[in-house]
Formats: C-alpha cells, sequence, structure tokens
C-alpha cells in the first residue's frame, strides 16, 4: 500500500491576475487528505412513516431577520481541540431531555484531559469543562481528538440520569513508536452532580491494530459504534492495512460505561490512495444504518476520483450489506454533478483544447463529509464536488470548479441523485500561526429533525471582497423536505451568521445530528439548530487556548398541514420493535409532535387483547416504550400505539 505523506498545499502557478482569473481560479490540490498523524507534539501552551407525498410547508419570516446570539461554553488548550480533520461527531442531543453536551479536550487540568460542557435547558446555561477521561490513572496515556455523544438509559426522563460519553485515541505508543498512537480510550460518566467517570482502553499490542477513529453515532436503542480504518504507523507515515474496525457497544449498567465488541472487517482500497472519511449513522427508529467511505477501490469506477462507498443494514447492525458505489462522473454518473461547472468556467479550464464531454469529466468528493439517515431509512450525504485530474491525483477547489452538494438515495440505494447547495467563494482555511497548522474545509455538516421527516445542512464560507481563503467564514444554511415519488424541495441557502458576534469568525461550526424539535401549534413544528463553532485568539494561534462557542436561537418553523401522516396528529413516527424476534422483551421507539396520552396495547393474530400499558402525558420528542413478552407463547402478535386522535399498528414476532 502506498505510504500517505503530509503535504503542504500548492496553488497552481499562472493564476495571478485579479479580474479574468479570479473568476476562474483553479486553487489546485491532492486528493488525499492532510493526514494528522504527525500532530502529536502540539506546540505547547502552558421507518416507520410512509413517504409523503407532498411537502411540509416553511412558515415564512421564521427566520429572515433575525440575528443569532452566542454564548461562550468551555476551552481548550489549542486548536486541536478536536477538529482535526474529519472527527465532527461531537454533539449529542436528546430533545426529551432538552439536554445537549459537546465533547472536546480540555484547557485545565491540560489539553490531555477529555471532557464535556452540558445543558439541561436546550443550551441556554451550561456547565462547562467537565473532565471525563483521566490521563494520570495507572497504566492510561495522554487522549487526542475525541468523538462523543449522550447516552439516556431506556424510560429514563431525568437529564442528570443520562450519561456523556465519548471515543478518543491514546498515545500509549503501542503502534511501536513510543509517545505516539496505538490507544483508543473510551468512557462514560453520568450528568448527575458527583458522579464519577469510567474509563476503559484498548491498545494495538494485540491482534488488532488501532489509529485514529473518525466515526461515531449513538443507536436509538442506546448502541454506541465507532470506526477506525486498521493502520500501519512507523512514527511519521501511516499505510492503511486494508482492514476496518467496527465496534459496537451496549452499555453496562453495573459499570457505567459501554462494553464494546470489534469486528474486523476486509476492505480494498486502490494501492494509490486512502482513506479521507468514514461516517456512520441510523435512522430515528434505529433500525436502518449506513456506513460511507470517501474512498477510491482497485475498481476504478469511470471518471471518478474519491467517492462514496457504503454498507447497508436494516436489522440495527446484525447484518451489513456489500459494498455500494456511488459514481460522480461518466455516463453512469450523477446528472447534478456532472452539470454544475458552467460552460463557461469549463471553457477556461481546458483552454486551448477543446471542452470534452461532460460524460469524460472526472469528478471527486471531499475532504470530509456527513451523513444521516432520514425516516424512511434513507442515505443523505453531504460534501464538496470537484473537478478532478485522475493521472495527476490532484483536484481543484477553485469557486467555480466546487461546491458543496447534497447526495441522496430516494429507494434505500437502489437509485442515486444529487444537488448543488449553493455557490461558494472560499474552500480552504489554514492556521499556521504557533508551528502547528490547524486546518478546515468548507467543513460540511449534516443534521435531521428527530423524526427524520426533514433534513438541515450547513457549511462555511467567506464572501469578503479581499479573501483568498476561508479563514473570515460565516455559516451558511439550507433545508431539504423529502416527499414521494423520490423528489423534495430545497430551500435557497442563507447566512446564519450575518450581523452576529460569530460573523466572520464561525471556524469548524460543528452541528448535531439530530435537531430539537416543539409543537407551536395545531399544525406547526419549531426546529432549533444547534452549532458549536471555535474561536482563536488574536493572533490565530493555534498553539494556545481556544474558545468554544453555542449558537441557541436559530429556529425555522414549518407548517406540517401537506403531511397527510401528521395533520392534526401528536404522532410522529413508530418504530418496528426492536429486537424482533424476541423472547423476554422487545422496545418500540415513539417520535411525539407534541404533549400527549398515550396507550401501547398488544394483541393476538385472532384480536385477543394481550395487554396495555398507559402514559398519562408523554412529552413531545422521541421516548422508548417496553413489552414484556416473558408471559407470551410463540407466534405473530400486533401492537396498537394510540393518542387521541390517531393509531399505528406494527407486526411482531415471539420466538
Amino acid at each position: 500500500m502506498k505510504k500517505i505523506l503530509l503535504f503542504s498545499f500548492a496553488l497552481l502557478v499562472g493564476i495571478t491576475a485579479f479580474g479574468q482569473a479570479t473568476k476562474f481560479r483553479l486553487d489546485k490540490m491532492p486528493a488525499k487528505a492532510p493526514n494528522t498523524e504527525s500532530m502529536i507534539h502540539e506546540t505547547a501552551q502552558t421507518t416507520p412513516v410512509s413517504m409523503p407525498a407532498t411537502a411540509p410547508t416553511p412558515l415564512k419570516g421564521s427566520k429572515e431577520t433575525n440575528f443569532v446570539t452566542v454564548i461562550p461554553i468551555g476551552t481548550s488548550a489549542n486548536a486541536f481541540g478536536h477538529f482535526v480533520g474529519s472527527r465532527t461527531a461531537n454533539i449529542g442531543i436528546s430533545n426529551s431531555l432538552n439536554t445537549i453536551v459537546y465533547t472536546h479536550r480540555l484547557q485545565s487540568p491540560s489539553g490531555n484531559y477529555i471532557g464535556y460542557d452540558v445543558s439541561f435547558d436546550r443550551g441556554l446555561t451550561w456547565q462547562t469543562n467537565q473532565v471525563n477521561y483521566n490521563p494520570t490513572l495507572p497504566g492510561y496515556s495522554n487522549a487526542r481528538y475525541p468523538l462523543g455523544g449522550l447516552y439516556n438509559p431506556d424510560g429514563n426522563t431525568d437529564p442528570q440520569n443520562a450519561y456523556h460519553t465519548y471515543v478518543a485515541p491514546l498515545l500509549d505508543g503501542s503502534l511501536g513508536t513510543a509517545g505516539s498512537w496505538g490507544g483508543i480510550g473510551f468512557g462514560a460518566k453520568k450528568f448527575a452532580a458527583g458522579s464519577e467517570g469510567a474509563q476503559n482502553k484498548f491498545s494495538s499490542d494485540g491482534p488488532i491494530h488501532w489509529f485514529l477513529p473518525s466515526a461515531f453515532t449513538i443507536q436509538a436503542n442506546g448502541t454506541a459504534w465507532f470506526i477506525d480504518e486498521r493502520t500501519l504507523w512507523d512514527g511519521s507515515t501511516s499505510t492503511f492495512d486494508g482492514m476496518l474496525n467496527v465496534a459496537r457497544g451496549t452499555f453496562n449498567e453495573s459499570t457505567g460505561m459501554f462494553d464494546y465488541e470489534v469486528e474486523e472487517w476486509p476492505f480494498d482500497v486502490h494501492p494509490d490512495d486512502g482513506i479521507n472519511d468514514i461516517e456512520i449513522a441510523f435512522s430515528p427508529d434505529g433500525m436502518t444504518g449506513w456506513i460511507c467511505l470517501l474512498t477510491n477501490t482497485p475498481n476504478e469506477l469511470p471518471y471518478t476520483s474519491y467517492h462514496p462507498i457504503l454498507f447497508k443494514t436494516t436489522d440495527g447492525g446484525e447484518t451489513w450489506s456489500d459494498a455500494i458505489e456511488v459514481q460522480l462522473g461518466g455516463v453512469n454518473g450523477l446528472d447534478g454533478v456532472k452539470q454544475f461547472i458552467t460552460d463557461e468556467a469549463l471553457e477556461a479550464f481546458f483552454s486551448p483544447d477543446p471542452v470534452p464531454s461532460r460524460d469524460e469529466i472526472p469528478y471527486y468528493i471531499g475532504y470530509y463529509h456527513d451523513l444521516v439517515v432520514d425516516a424512511w431509512g434513507n442515505p443523505h450525504i453531504q460534501g464538496n464536488v470537484m473537478l478532478a485530474d485522475l493521472e495527476a491525483g490532484s483536484i481543484y477547489t477553485g469557486p467555480s470548479y466546487n461546491a458543496p452538494f447534497h447526495i441522496w438515495s430516494p429507494d434505500g440505494g437502489t437509485t442515486w441523485m444529487s444537488y448543488k447547495l449553493a455557490n461558494i467563494h472560499q474552500f480552504k482555511a489554514e492556521f499556521p500561526e504557533g508551528g502547528s497548522t490547524v486546518s478546515h474545509y468548507s467543513h460540511n455538516q449534516i443534521s435531521t429533525t428527530p423524526d427524520g421527516t426533514i433534513v438541515f445542512f450547513s457549511w462555511l464560507d467567506c464572501d469578503i471582497e479581499d479573501a483568498t481563503d476561508n479563514t473570515r467564514p460565516d455559516i451558511y444554511f439550507c433545508d431539504f423536505i423529502p416527499y414521494a415519488p423520490g423528489g423534495g424541495t430545497h430551500s435557497e441557502a442563507e447566512n446564519v451568521t450575518i450581523f452576529s458576534p460569530a460573523m466572520w469568525k464561525a471556524n469548524w461550526a460543528n452541528m448535531p445530528d439530530r435537531v430539537f424539535a416543539q409543537a407551536v401549534g395545531d399544525n406547526s413544528v419549531e426546529y432549533t439548530i444547534p452549532w458549536v463553532y471555535m474561536s482563536l485568539d488574536a493572533t490565530n494561534n493555534g498553539s494556545n487556548p481556544v474558545q468554544f462557542n453555542y449558537i441557541p436561537n436559530f429556529k425555522k418553523t414549518y407548517a406540517v398541514t401537506g403531511l397527510n401522516e401528521f395533520k392534526g396528529n401528536e404522532i410522529a413516527t413508530v418504530s418496528q420493535n426492536q429486537p424482533n424476534p424476541f423472547r423476554n422483551e422487545t422496545t418500540v421507539q415513539v417520535t411525539l409532535l407534541r404533549n400527549a396520552p398515550v396507550s401501547l396495547e398488544v394483541y393476538s393474530l385472532t384480536g385477543q387483547k394481550i395487554s396495555s400499558q398507559e402514559y398519562a402525558n408523554l412529552q413531545a420528542g422521541t421516548h422508548r416504550l417496553t413489552i414484556d413478552g416473558s408471559q407470551m407463547v410463540k407466534g405473530v402478535y400486533f401492537y396498537t400505539l394510540s393518542t387521541g386522535s390517531q393509531k399505528v399498528t406494527k407486526k411482531m414476532i415471539v420466538e
């Protein structure tokens, strides 16, 4: 396998004039994302609902003129608080608990600790810089770039009894270089005052090698997942060894943390390439999940460089499909991708040679991407698509040849669609001050409503007239509302941070995979889309302490009268029970648009009522309800979840 070295960016020679040359700026860069593994010695500083036939309607004026506010939260010892490469799974939300948690390295006691900031009122007030991982405990090592989220035990309604959990690479040297990579630390801590964190670790001393995980999520049933590309490391360069480590964690109440089981998945990468990014996400009911990699396989697709390669599960992660590749260019490529560059820009690029057919122009997506799964189990990917040079292994990131894209499948992975979200002005942002360069590239983020019926996108861009890079960005936002038979509507892009304290400062803005929701009328739902971004000091020195900031009040309100399933109803989604089939106990997840009394009844095939549970007044949000099958004989049953105005019935099997 080719060893991937750190690189410095190079602008294409000859692009010097401002007028026409600026309009068609190329900005040539390597296709393989910059590695971060050498940055260990940082410069020190002391299913559910049916697809609707029509779309819900955004209420005009819900966010056209309001300027967002900013709340300072935690701090980190430097700009590598976790914002390295693709490690962006750091915000966890519980809509039913009104709780949000943010994972990062700390400033105090030192940047070798992992901690979190937590709010129990949707981000209005915070407890900051709470320690979870302690590197000074016997047998543990300094931690780096964490991933993390929120675990809410089944049936819990008290945020104090929920947990912060994390995964982070450790500098334990078990890959063979003292003080370098090889370990994985993981743990959890209850939010209740006085709680102690529990932590554990893996090392590379055994048959499984560990490196820098970039994918993390927590399923609806509370199962945690993270993925790492297994890598050989000689102290300065890394070599992917053809294996993915897929870790699946079950919460252990006796130890207060997750027990992880690891599967090794063989995966072949083209010998000239690596894996730029890995993401994992599940549908709101937790049954349909997708894993997505940005890479190339030895079987090259026509006119396609790095592209999405996905694996799918429909049984909650018990089994996964073979790889599903999304071709970008060529005859079988995505039409939206092949048409997004203007004729004028292509003529300027290929001049003086003639412009080839659009089916003969290669494309690329990256460096990084984000992934969510909607209510119908369909995957949605966001990333920057750009022109590629397959022979040179290069990409062109200039604004005429590069744009944030939404790529999705409306039918579970059979067909794929694409849509350009906006034109951009800048892509690359690098901060070399202080000796260790920290960077971001548009920083695409994607999220959904708690019920998965609306998809939200954000990215970073700088439209300042004299800007030459993306180091002074704003957050840009738009949404997508799917409807049958596979279409949908995208909103126009808007600037979230304009005229706010975050204007031109919203570097590394992260968005969670789910947002807050609450009913604001009989047929309307208000969604609060949160971001956390990072502020460098006045010198842009990434080696100095940094401040994290929370945006609490970017809100969107939608009328749902166009959704037959939602009109006048309290229930947004009811999941298939999990596990199914089952023996003793199974769980059903329900998402409510508003507070409502709920009943859960179980019937036999002959219509005999077997059991009934009443819930006097469940709050709007997502809840997990348990069905006791220990006294049921083997066979097929039906469970019905009902409110005052709605009933949903599904089939289940007792083994």
